[in-house]
Order: C-alpha cells, then sequence, then structure tokens
C-alpha cells in the first residue's frame, strides 16, 4: 500500500518503525492473458489477492478454495480462514480483509463478521452491516463487526466517512475517530476519539506513533505540573515566557483568559504548554479555534498525538521538542517536589513499547488498469530494538543541571545522551 497522503485533520501511515515486504506477486494468467482469459468473467464485481487460505462459495455453486486473480461476481461469499486477503473492485478502490472474516460480494459489499479496511479509489467505496453502512468517499477507514458482543466498530484513520444508521440521519466520522454500536446504543451516537488498540495491527500501522509521542508528551506534561508551585501557570505571560511565538500574538491573552473563566475546567499547565504548541504548528482556522478544538478534543479522551493529527500536525517529534523545549525556558518558582514525584517518559522512540506480535498483511496498492493488475499485500512488522550494555571509548558526557529545572530535565537528558551514546556506538563512531 503507498503511503497516505499526510492532510490536515486526519492521521497518516507510520513514517518509520514496521517496514513493509511484498509476499504476494502477480499471477501469471493476468499477467499474460488478462482476468478473462484465466477462466473467469471479465464483468465480474472485484478481483481476489490471497495471502494464506480464502473459501470461496460462489452464489449458485459449491465452495471452493480462492486463489489470487479470482474475479468475484455479485452474491459470491468469502470467509478468510488463515492469513489474509484483499479484494480490488473493478470500479475502484480496496478491502483488506483479516483472518476470520466473512463478506458477501456485492456494489455495497455486506459484512457478516470480522474486519475490513477500505480505501477507496475515484469512487466513494460503501460496505454494509447488520446495523449500520459505512460509506467511505477518501481516506482510509475500518468497519468491524464482533458476534460475541454484537457490537459494530468504524474507525476512521484519514479523512472523514459517514455512517448511515437506519432511521438516523448520516453521522460524520473525522479521523482520527470512531463509532462504536452495540444493542444498547442510545442514537443518535456520536464520533468519539479512536481508541488504539495495540493488538489491532491497522490501529498500529496508523497511530502507533501518536500513542508513543502521546506517552512522552504526557510524562513530561506531568512532570512540568508537579513541580510548579499553586500559582504558576495561572497568567497568559507565563506561557508568553515559555513560547516566545505567543507573544507576538495579539489572540493569545484573550482566548486563554476567556478558557480559564469558562465553564470547563481549566486546563493544567503542562496541557496549556502542548495545545500551545500544536496551535502555533497548525494551520487550519484561527489560532483561537485551534487552541480551543484541541483542549475540547482532549477532554474527550484523545491523547496529545491524536490532537496533534486531528489539527493536521504530522511532526511529533517536532512537537516534543517544541515542548521540552518551552519547560526549559521556565524560571518562575517551582514547588520544589522531590525527584522521585516527576513523571517524566522515555525520548521519542521509532516503535510504540507494546506492539502486536504477529505481522500484519496489508496495505494495497491500486492497479493502474483493473484488467491487468493484482493488488499486492504488503506485511508491516514492528522494528526490531536492541539493547546496548557497554559504551564506546569517547562516550557523550551528561550534563547535570542543578536547581528546580535540572530535576525536570535532568531525567529528560540522561536516556537522550545514553540512546546517542549507543547509536554511535552501533556505527562505531566515536567522539573525542
Amino acid at each position: 500500500m503507498p503511503t497516505p497522503t499526510m492532510t490536515a485533520k486526519a492521521p497518516g501511515a507510520r513514517h518509520r518503525g514496521p517496514r513493509a515486504t511484498l509476499i504476494v506477486g502477480l499471477m501469471a494468467c493476468v499477467l499474460s492473458l488478462g482476468v478473462a482469459s484465466c477462466g473467469h468473467s471479465s464483468s465480474g464485481l472485484a478481483r481476489l489477492t490471497v495471502d494464506g487460505q480464502v473459501q470461496v462459495t460462489p452464489a449458485h455453486g459449491k465452495a471452493r478454495l480462492g486463489h489470487s486473480g479470482d474475479v468475484l461476481d455479485a452474491g459470491d461469499r468469502i470467509a478468510v480462514t488463515t492469513g489474509d486477503a484483499a479484494l480490488t473492485f473493478l470500479s475502484g478502490g480496496v478491502l483488506m480483509i483479516r483472518n476470520g472474516t466473512q463478506l458477501t460480494i456485492d456494489k455495497t459489499p455486506y459484512l457478516t463478521v470480522g474486519a475490513v479496511l477500505i480505501e477507496p479509489a475515484h469512487n466513494e467505496l460503501q460496505v454494509a452491516a447488520e446495523r449500520a453502512t459505512l460509506e467511505v468517499p477518501s481516506g482510509v477507514a475500518q468497519l468491524a463487526v464482533a458476534p460475541v458482543a454484537a457490537t459494530l466498530t468504524a474507525k476512521v484513520y484519514v479523512s472523514t466517512s459517514m455512517l448511515a444508521i437506519p432511521g438516523n440521519p448520516l453521522t460524520p466520522i473525522r479521523a482520527p475517530r470512531q463509532i462504536a454500536l452495540t444493542p444498547s446504543t442510545q442514537l443518535p451516537a456520536a464520533a468519539v476519539p479512536i481508541q488504539y488498540l495495540a493488538s489491532d495491527l491497522w490501529d498500529y500501522y496508523y497511530l502507533s506513533s501518536a500513542e508513543t509521542i502521546a506517552t512522552d508528551l504526557g510524562a513530561a506534561a506531568n512532570g512540568f505540573d508537579a513541580q510548579l508551585s499553586g500559582s504558576a501557570g495561572t497568567t497568559a505571560a507565563f506561557y508568553q515566557q515559555l513560547l516566545p511565538a505567543l507573544a507576538g500574538r495579539s489572540d493569545f491573552v484573550p482566548t486563554f483568559q476567556s478558557l480559564e473563566q469558562g465553564p470547563a475546567p481549566a486546563a493544567k499547565p503542562g496541557d496549556y504548554v502542548i495545545a500551545s504548541v500544536i496551535a502555533l504548528r497548525g494551520t487550519e482556522g484561527t489560532f483561537a479555534t485551534r487552541l480551543r478544538d484541541e483542549l475540547l478534543f482532549f477532554s474527550q479522551g484523545a491523547n496529545w498525538g491524536l490532537v496533534a493529527y486531528d489539527q493536521g500536525v504530522m511532526d511529533l517529534p517536532g512537537v516534543l521538542s517544541d515542548v521540552l523545549a518551552a519547560i526549559g525556558r521556565a524560571t518562575l518558582p517551582f514547588s520544589g517536589a522531590p525527584t522521585s514525584q516527576i513523571a517524566i517518559g522515555p525520548p521519542p522512540t521509532t516503535a510504540p513499547t507494546t506492539a502486536p506480535t504477529t505481522a500484519p498483511t496489508h496495505h494495497v496498492t491500486h492497479p493502474a488498469s483493473t484488467s491487468t493488475t493484482t493488488p499486492a499485500i504488503h506485511s508491516v512488522r514492528p522494528a526490531v530494538t536492541t539493547t546496548t550494555t557497554t559504551q564506546p571509548p569517547g562516550i557523550l558526557p551528561v550534563p547535570v543541571l542543578p536547581g528546580p529545572l535540572g530535576s525536570i530535565l535532568n531525567p529528560i537528558l540522561d536516556p537522550l545522551i545514553q540512546a546517542l551514546d549507543n547509536i554511535l556506538a552501533g556505527r562505531g563512531i566515536s567522539i573525542g
């Protein structure tokens, strides 16, 4: 699958960490003779690509094993028994299909159980289920049906999709959000921040970078808050000192005052710092609107990585760097809390601490020609990390900063320097 376009208001695929490897090639009969010459009707709806085992049951016929290159017609039912599969619709668009999924082919495919990843091309792609239909005009979304809890979940990773629930108006789901329907769900349903599941390989592919940075940002904010005195962080001038770019904005002071005096609980100082950094990097709407929307999304349960994606900010390491730099400028009195109470996380990593143990088989490249090309399924695997137990000669010295500020920054600098030492050791470089 090609790397999705990084659009505003939408998270994108990871740009680091997992590596994609092509594991399914084109079928010889498709390459040389075309779909119709392989014994299939060229008037079908979708072409199948298999990385595992798939059972295909024609609308009027017996069940058989499905093979890459098979063209499926309306009414054909497929069940993925092992591995993964993909359906490339001849009208455009791709469905990635997970192990354990059962789907009936039609112009609007019907999902009985399991999960599909939906990526349209040229035209809107819809997938129906018992409780609702997910309409995906562009971007990437997941639809899942769990039989045990009778739950339907629609997650949107890129762009905006619409959930059609019988008897209710269309409900927009803008990335990175989801709607989960159960028998007890009160309608109309509202979209909420995506609930990240480390075991969900599609969540991992699209959101693990956000999860990793969110952990680091949250730890930095908690440590910062723990060191502040009770009176710190209650004025706009405090944040203008930490983020000089705010000093040049005439809209920051009234926005901050309205947020502090509003009906909602005031954010903590660390949250204001992170939200301000993201708002300064964002481009959608006004600064005041961005800041308010961020704090609202955060209050709804979104982590700071998702908040950044929601604002179209994709440089997550840059956000963390700006936040740490802002904390480093703090000069107002601190509370003097012991270092043991500081919750500072590790430096940014290239992979989440919790990663799937099995490799997903996605993502599909849209075919240039629907009659001669089969989609390619890519395996995405978490990066393998190693721990260096010895240091090379000529390692970098670890700076020690005195005072309250040092109690915050030293726990951050130590692992950063250690990580750099390990990198240098791995490359055989020494600094004398």
